[in-house]
């Protein structure tokens, strides 16, 4: 929400700085989300089986529910408690993060090549580096404006059209003044 109504000022009033702010600011609130989620469901599923554990003492411990977790204990118990959108969002972040190391190294060297010798010399390397990093960015920016966009939108309309109008009944006209 904070980034459609920053998108939103940024192309009415032609300003990137409340972009930049609101998506730093998502950015930061994933990042922590990304900590708070896994350890939060594994403290609600250990209390829960606590809880479980004193209610159910005739259970022998032959539920399939048991079993899977005997057996695949790691791969059942990452999937159990870390979403995939987390994942999604730590490989993007990772992606992103590589792809601007990766190209500012390669700017930091050929500047260091140019101050030294005081003549910018093009060569298939640089040419090459700069016709990729013309592509990573190209990409970028068709994820981050482009497919952000609709996808935004998608998200926008999925919310509504879950949202019941009978829910809407009891709260009355005052929210939508």
């Amino acid at each position: 929400q904070d980034l459609g109504s920053a998108m939103s000022y940024s192309e009415m009033y032609g300003e990137e700085t409340a972009l930049k702010a609101a998506a730093v600011t998502k950015l930061t609130r994933n990042l922590g989300l990304m900590m708070a989620i896994p350890g939060l469901s594994y403290l609600h599923a250990s209390s829960s089986s606590r809880t479980n554990d004193g209610e159910e003492g005739t259970n022998n411990g032959d539920s399939e529910k048991g079993n899977v977790e005997e057996t695949m204990s790691g791969l059942v118990s990452f999937q159990k408690y870390v979403p995939p959108f987390l994942i999604a969002f730590l490989g993007m972040s990772a992606l992103r993060s590589m792809g601007d190391y990766a190209f500012a190294t390669d700017a930091l060297a050929a500047a260091a090549d140019l101050g030294t010798s005081g003549i910018a010399s093009p060569t298939s390397s640089s040419s090459s580096s700069s016709s990729q990093q013309l592509l990573f960015q190209q990409t970028m920016d068709f994820l981050g404006n482009d497919v952000s966009k609709c996808a935004l939108g998608t998200a926008m309309a999925g919310v509504g059209l879950s949202t019941s109008m009978d829910s809407l009944k009891g709260v009355g006209w005052r929210p939508f003044a």
